[in-house]
């Protein structure tokens, strides 16, 4: 099989353009979205209310860690070093 004719490597993975985003990106954003989600959600619950210790690592991952993990995702996308 040719490159040159079918543009892309026989295996079928072809490497992402300049302009377009890597394999795997959409589906990393959206996974740190829906958890980023579901911490802010626990903690406007009535449940996270009754436990201040899970409610804590919620609001540590939810205003934390997830937000600087989708930064990070982001500006590396971008090509931001």
């Amino acid at each position: 099989m040719s490159v040159e004719e079918y543009g892309r490597h026989f295996s079928g993975y072809r490497k992402p353009e300049p302009g377009e985003p890597s394999r795997g990106f959409m589906r990393r954003l959206v996974f740190w979205s829906v958890v980023c989600a579901a911490c802010i959600g626990w903690m406007l619950s009535h449940m996270g209310c009754a436990h201040p210790i899970e409610n804590g690592v919620a609001a540590l991952m939810g205003f934390g860690f997830v937000p600087l993990r989708l930064l990070c995702l982001v500006s590396s996308e971008a090509g931001v070093e």
